[in-house]
């Protein structure tokens, strides 16, 4: 985590400002989808549009595209910045420091070093963003309907236990992947380094055997973490449409009753994903961001 606060502080105005701009751009979204619920209100009972609705909808129209790519830009830039600051900070490490063997160099910058930076360039910030807005929107629908956002919450809960199972079993298969890579490298470099002595005794087709072993085992563990990522995510995926099926049902009989109008259901529909998905991915985000740490933590920077 040390080093996850030093990126951080050496990029925190555009952190800062990554933040400001995903939370303009959540309320823009919310506001647009709360107006639209009252143009379906004033549609559905047939009474008269004011201009000023009209007016507010292309206001709004014009501000989410602007706001969307502004927050994605900047927050790109912010994620590459980050990486970089991360990679220049592990090779200004090396450079002072000449006790790092060379093997285990290699390793972190084919393994840790590489997940890292590619997990903030592509993860990070985003994770960031999901949980700004599954909290923005998850008070707002609570404010829309209490009734109806326990109905959404309900099922998302039950289902995050099979995926916070799900995601400490991807997590398991990620590290022992990386533990395979790492030795796969490191009878690689022995070879390399140890060639002279390897030839005087004819060592070559031992030592070319072992790094086939290694190779094998690190085949074997990333074949086999592609393939339970693969599964537990399509399952994931497959049950992730039970509390919209659940909205749905119980909003249809509350419009029935006069208990909710039109409006409101369309709203909930446009918003759910928001909260559902992002809760539960929640234990993939923890499991992906806890595997960054420990990526982390094998990483020095200068």
């Amino acid at each position: 985590m040390d080093v996850l606060k030093k990126i951080l502080r050496q990029n925190r105005k555009w952190v800062i400002l990554s933040v400001l701009f995903a939370t303009v751009h959540n309320c823009v979204g919310i506001l647009s989808t709360h107006f639209v619920g009252k143009l379906v209100n004033h549609i559905s009972d047939g009474s008269k549009i004011s201009m000023l609705l009209i007016g507010i909808l292309i206001l709004f129209a014009l501000l989410n595209p602007l706001t969307s790519y502004s927050n994605h830009l900047l927050g790109q830039y912010t994620a590459e910045r980050a990486a970089h600051s991360l990679r220049m900070g592990f090779m200004r490490h090396l450079l002072k420091d000449g006790s790092a063997s060379a093997d285990k160099a290699m390793s972190i910058v084919q393994g840790e070093l590489t997940r890292a930076t590619d997990y903030l360039s592509n993860s990070f910030f985003g994770n960031v963003g999901m949980l700004i807005t599954s909290i923005l929107v998850f008070l707002f629908l609570l404010y829309e309907n209490p009734i109806l956002t326990v109905v959404l919450l309900i099922p998302t809960l039950v289902i995050l236990i099979y995926v916070s199972i799900s995601g400490s079993t991807i997590s398991k298969t990620v590290k022992k992947g990386l533990e395979a890579r790492s030795r796969m490298n490191h009878v690689a470099f022995g070879i390399v380094s140890n060639f002279p002595i390897v030839s005087v005794y004819d060592a070559s087709a031992f030592l070319e055997e072992k790094h086939d072993e290694a190779l094998a085992d690190w085949e074997k563990h990333t074949k086999k973490e592609e393939r339970i990522i693969a599964v537990l995510n399509s399952i994931s995926a497959l049950l992730s449409q039970v509390p919209l099926l659940c909205v749905l049902l119980t909003g249809g009989i509350l419009i029935y009753r006069g208990s909710m109008t039109l409006g409101t259901l369309i709203v909930f529909l446009n918003l759910q994903s928001s909260v559902t998905m992002f809760l539960m991915n929640m234990p993939n985000f923890i499991a992906y961001f806890r595997t960054f740490t420990s990526n982390l933590s094998r990483i020095k920077l200068a």
